[in-house]
């Protein structure tokens, strides 16, 4: 794995991060991690347990109350606010982390692109610091980019940081970036307007067909949303033709996303939240 903190989109917050790693693991006491009930909350305390885990630190969980109150060694992941991406309290030794905005990429013109950096691409930072060689956070390495996907900003225009992200994992060898007809389970359930039966068909007929014959075959599948607003272009195209897949997955990240959706309104929140969490931590997948 590539050292995720010192790419440029990090630069901002990399120096806080590795001091404010170093003091907690340093403190030898038991790390509260902190964060909201809710699916961002969940992608992010995710991988830096996993990383705990591996190091042999000694932490425990508390999802819902986001109030540090008089606690000490905590880190604290706020996805209700923007901020600087990482604040350090040095008293407390707190780390909180809240999402922020980056530079990923330029225009043709030079001109700068910025995204949002959420608590779920920062939190995969801290944990490659935390355990830079571990197992679990490899495996967990794909969903860096999750916090993007489930973002607004997706739904709105182009996201450089999603982008930059996904061809930081592309070129490692961490995901595979591929058209939804070679996925082998999609979830497209709640996709009114993609048909699942038409689907499996052009995917049966996938390798016979050359390059104007799958755009072909994509775009009349899609045809029901071409004129619509939603879903927005950028997050059509992710769907349909830049699925994220990784070793072992049988279906993308964005089917897994939806698929564990409905979740969230049959169970308690917080017992939504621990159970996808500890999903991610054994399986890598949900």
């Amino acid at each position: 794995m590539r050292d995720l903190i010192s790419a440029e989109l990090f630069s901002g917050i990399e120096v806080t991060a590795r001091t404010a790693v170093s003091e907690l693991l340093g403190s030898k006491q038991t790390i509260t991690i902190i964060s909201e009930a809710n699916l961002l909350g969940s992608l992010s305390i995710a991988p830096i347990e996993a990383a705990l885990l591996e190091s042999k630190s000694q932490y425990r969980r508390r999802i819902g109350n986001t109030n540090p109150g008089e606690m000490k060694n905590c880190i604290l992941i706020d996805t209700a606010r923007g901020g600087k991406g990482i604040e350090w309290n040095p008293e407390r030794n707190i780390l909180t982390i809240t999402e922020t905005m980056s530079m990923a990429l330029s225009g043709h013109q030079g001109d700068s692109k910025v995204g949002p950096l959420t608590t779920v691409a920062i939190c995969h930072c801290i944990a490659q610091i935390i355990s830079p060689s571990g197992s679990n956070v490899r495996r967990m390495r794909p969903w860096a980019v999750s916090g993007n996907w489930i973002h607004q900003c997706m739904d709105m225009t182009y996201d450089p940081v999603y982008a930059s992200l996904k061809d930081t994992l592309r070129s490692e060898g961490t995901i595979r970036v591929v058209p939804i007809t070679e996925v082998p389970m999609p979830n497209v359930e709640n996709l009114d307007f993609i048909n699942s039966e038409k689907l499996q068909e052009i995917a049966s007929r996938w390798d016979s067909m050359g390059e104007e014959g799958r755009a072909r075959s994509i775009s009349h599948l899609c045809r029901k949303v071409l004129q619509s607003t939603k879903p927005s272009t950028s997050r059509l195209e992710e769907i349909v033709w830049n699925c994220i897949m990784a070793p072992g997955w049988q279906s993308d990240l964005a089917s897994q996303i939806r698929g564990i959706s409905s979740i969230w309104k049959d169970k308690d929140k917080k017992i939504a939240s621990s159970m996808i969490i500890d999903s991610l931590i054994r399986n890598g997948k949900l």
